[in-house]
């Protein structure tokens, strides 16, 4: 009787093989975030500096379009810019007391194209800032980087006044930024095991 509830337990797992959860984790040193605006005397940029230690993103059935429920966060005081007036005011225009988060909530990947080491695609999510959210949607460009390295890169188009934020001025009005920012990203990522092709099956309605 053992041997038979060994046996049956073996060719089960043969049958029906368990396949390990996968994950990927950011490699701050290699990403990066940057801020993109301009003002009417200069243009002016700020860049976010990204945690040492980060959070593992479970990829759900090894699949990256079922990627859903993730939150990805970023403390306020870790938005930069080599220009310290201008870095307080940004971090007094984002109310940092009351809201010391910016955050992105990820709802959906949708794969629109792939190839056998990138591929196209598009988050849909909801952004906060300053206790404000919308929702947006986030352009992809992915890389597979070797087996285990993955980039995701793109860009979005934003405006202050969606999130309540006043647009920083100086001089007592005389320099004003514009509403409109540009938000560049470019985010490395290790994966627990070997990543393939078949992570990037489509799920764009035909």
């Amino acid at each position: 009787m053992r041997f038979y509830l060994i046996s049956t337990l073996i060719l089960f797992l043969l049958n029906n093989p368990i396949t390990a959860q996968n994950s990927i984790q950011l490699i701050p040193q290699s990403s990066s975030i940057r801020i993109f605006g301009t003002s009417n005397i200069h243009d002016w940029e700020m860049y976010v500096e990204l945690q040492t230690k980060t959070p593992d993103y479970t990829i759900p059935n090894n699949t990256i379009k079922d990627l859903k429920n993730i939150q990805f966060k970023i403390e306020g005081v870790k938005l930069k810019s080599l220009e310290s007036a201008m870095e307080k005011k940004a971090h007094k225009a984002l109310k940092l007391p009351d809201f010391p988060f910016i955050s992105f909530h990820l709802k959906k990947i949708t794969i629109r194209n792939h190839k056998a080491t990138n591929f196209n695609a598009f988050a849909i999510g909801s952004l906060t800032i300053s206790g404000q959210s919308q929702d947006v949607r986030l352009p992809i460009n992915g890389n597979f980087l070797g087996k285990k390295k993955l980039n995701l890169m793109g860009h979005i188009d934003l405006k202050m006044s969606d999130f309540n934020i006043e647009a920083p001025t100086a001089f007592f009005g005389a320099i004003t930024t514009a509403d409109e920012i540009k938000v560049l990203y470019s985010l490395d990522f290790i994966s627990k095991q070997k990543l393939t092709q078949d992570m990037l099956s489509s799920n764009l309605a035909p």
